[in-house]
């Protein structure tokens, strides 16, 4: 799977841009500011979407323009894909080879992407809500109902919240959202105990690869269900958080919220047993989430059939000298269209293979020849 042109229009401080890439890796240098990450926000539209900065159509397009717009061209699965993106006001719209599509429902289809930005190590040291989130967009990649499911909980969830608030007591109410609220939630436990699993088995080849001991370097799903870890299946998952709701009624009246569910769930990061957001180095740390990363990747990969795009924004300001080499090497070997942004092209590592590289200035990008140096 790889992206084999982009059109601009409009996207940030980029006014117009036709760029052609490369199937494997594409460096993007200049100075901070000039639109290096921009390009990387709109190959993951395309890809995801949704913008890994979490903003608003209106705020991707250029001042005083009514809209932007994306266009490219895909190979997967072997066949050619046209992407289309619009955003205008507040609303975004996609078109998969001329097919009006949800946003997101390219991922697999034409292409897919994992993004690690210098914000990714907040997922340690972030708070729980955060690692959920996450959890959850990586188990929503492999399973695309889990948002339809997750939208169910959270709904009812609301409802329970409200009649708690207004203090009601009858149980028919309130054993009407339970109800809900557990068979839902039992649904994502499970989901996400599946790929916690998943990610355990396979974060150890990541970790070694970024010379972190796997040994020391864990991670866990942290939930109220870890008192019935023998219980597997969703109806048995569903009938305890019934029992456990119910049980919560008093005290979650008292304190207007619900006490009970996967809403309170969190996934730890630990070294020799002990928080790593807390006793790891700041290298441990980046290291880590890299890993965490090239995981997520691997596992999309084994989902759909197709090695998704990486996109490695600033890995630099993330990783020392020798991190960085470790990463290009292992990246070579992988075989995948790899984005990297950097200031500058002698920060990266020398390839054995050509390299596609692009300077921006001011939201103008130059394409310069292929090259072995990066």
């Amino acid at each position: 799977m790889f992206l084999e042109w982009l059109r601009l229009h409009a996207f940030r401080n980029i006014a117009e841009a036709h760029l052609q890439f490369s199937p494997g890796f594409n460096l993007i240098t200049g100075e901070n500011g000039q639109g290096k990450s921009n390009l990387l926000e709109a190959i993951a539209l395309l890809a995801t979407g949704r913008s890994f900065r979490k903003a608003t159509p209106q705020a991707m397009r250029c001042h005083g323009q009514p809209l932007y717009q994306l266009s490219g061209q895909t190979q997967a699965n072997g066949l050619q894909h046209r992407l289309d993106f619009t955003g205008e006001s507040h609303r975004q719209t996609a078109r998969l080879n001329g097919k009006a599509m949800a946003m997101a429902s390219a991922m697999g289809q034409a292409l897919a992407a994992v993004v690690s930005t210098p914000d990714s190590p907040g997922l340690i040291q972030g708070g729980p809500g955060e690692r959920r989130d996450y959890l959850d967009w990586v188990v929503f990649s492999e399973d695309r109902r889990h948002a339809a499911t997750a939208r169910d909980y959270h709904g009812a969830l609301k409802a329970r919240n409200r009649l708690l608030k207004t203090g009601c007591r009858d149980e028919n109410q309130l054993a009407a959202w339970e109800d809900r609220l557990a068979v839902s939630g039992a649904v994502i436990t499970w989901r996400r105990r599946r790929m916690v699993g998943k990610i355990v088995a396979m974060l150890p080849l990541y970790l070694e690869a970024l010379a972190l001991d796997p040994v020391r370097f864990k991670l866990r799903l942290s939930c109220q269900m870890d008192r019935h870890k023998g219980v597997v299946e969703t109806t048995e998952l569903a009938e305890q958080y019934r029992h456990m709701l119910a049980t919560s009624r008093t005290s979650d009246l008292r304190s207007g919220v619900t006490s009970i569910g996967p809403h309170r769930d969190d996934m730890p990061f630990q070294i020799d047993g002990r928080l790593l957001a807390r006793y790891g180095s700041r290298g441990q740390r980046k290291r880590f989430v890299l890993a965490l990363k090239l995981t997520e990747a691997t596992l999309l990969k084994e989902s759909i059939g197709e090695t998704p795009l990486l996109l490695l924004d600033d890995p630099v300001a993330e990783l020392d000298r020798e991190g960085i080499e470790r990463l290009i090497n292992l990246l070579a070997q992988q075989k995948q269209q790899v984005f990297i942004t950097a200031c500058h092209a002698g920060e990266i590592p020398r390839l054995e293979e050509p390299a596609t590289t692009f300077s921006v200035a001011e939201g103008v990008f130059q394409t310069l020849t292929e090259q072995n140096t990066l």
